[in-house]
């Protein structure tokens, strides 16, 4: 039970950095900005699929430097 609930805060909380990452690139006064908020918001929807995991860090900087 506790585990499934963690799991659920988990999701949670990268959805709503999904969703903040969306809005900043709304806002976003350059491309390359706007672009780095919109890829970050995918790796946060990602995450919010796959669960948390100890090595965040590595994901992010390989899926940030994975964009075109």
């Amino acid at each position: 039970m506790f585990e499934a609930k963690q799991l659920r805060k988990h999701a949670l909380e990268c959805l709503r950095l999904q969703v903040d990452c969306m809005e900043l690139a709304t806002v976003a006064p350059s491309g390359n900005l706007r672009s780095h908020f919109v890829d970050t918001a995918r790796f946060w929807g990602a995450k919010a699929v796959s669960g948390p995991s100890a090595n965040a860090g590595p994901e992010m900087a390989q899926a940030v430097m994975q964009t075109p």
